[in-house]
Parts: C-alpha cells; sequence; structure tokens
C-alpha cells in the first residue's frame, strides 16, 4: 500500500519524534525523499533509496537532491511504510508508517 504523498509529508512530525536524536544515518525508503529534506535540516544525515518507478525516482531526485539503488553500510534508523520490504537493510530502528 502506498501512501499518498500529502499523507506523507504530514507524518514527518512523527517521524522525528520516533527517530534517536541526531547526528544519526537515516534511509528513507518508499516515500520519494518527502522526509528527506525536514530530517536533514534537523541535523541528520539521510539516503533516500530508489524503488525503481521512473516517476518515483524523479520525485525523490526532486526533494532530496538524489537517491540511492541500494542500501550500504550500517543505518541508525530507516523510515519506511508498512508493507516494504527492507530485506538487505542494516539498521538499529526501524519506523513504519
Amino acid at each position: 500500500m502506498r501512501i499518498p504523498p500529502a499523507l506523507a509529508a504530514k507524518l514527518t512530525e512523527r517521524v522525528l519524534e520516533l527517530l534517536p536524536p541526531p547526528p544519526a544515518r537515516v534511509l528513507e525508503v518508499g516515500f520519494a525523499g518527502i522526509h528527506a529534506t525536514p530530517l536533514r535540516l534537523a541535523g541528520y544525515t539521510v539516503e533516500v533509496l530508489d524503488d525503481g518507478r521512473a516517476r518515483a525516482r524523479a520525485n525523490a531526485v526532486e526533494r532530496a537532491g538524489g537517491v540511492i539503488a541500494a542500501p550500504s553500510g550500517h543505518y541508525d534508523a530507516v523510515v519506511a511504510p508498512a508493507g516494504a520490504a527492507l530485506t538487505g537493510v542494516d539498521a538499529g530502528h526501524v519506523i513504519r508508517l
């Protein structure tokens, strides 16, 4: 299930409440970069994972300045939709919305 962009953007405040304190390395999966800029402004290092859909990738590049094709290394936290597959993601904390 995909969360509509307007609702996902409203969830950023909740994400900030659930994340460990900055500085922390965060992976955003499945939100096309919606949370990236607010999290960076709050002091987090954020990477946005490309989900392979062209439109989502274009939105993520516009919002976040870039995307990654695969997770790399350990993340302090990952933010993802409830049904997102997180195979291969090494994260200390998982936030599912």
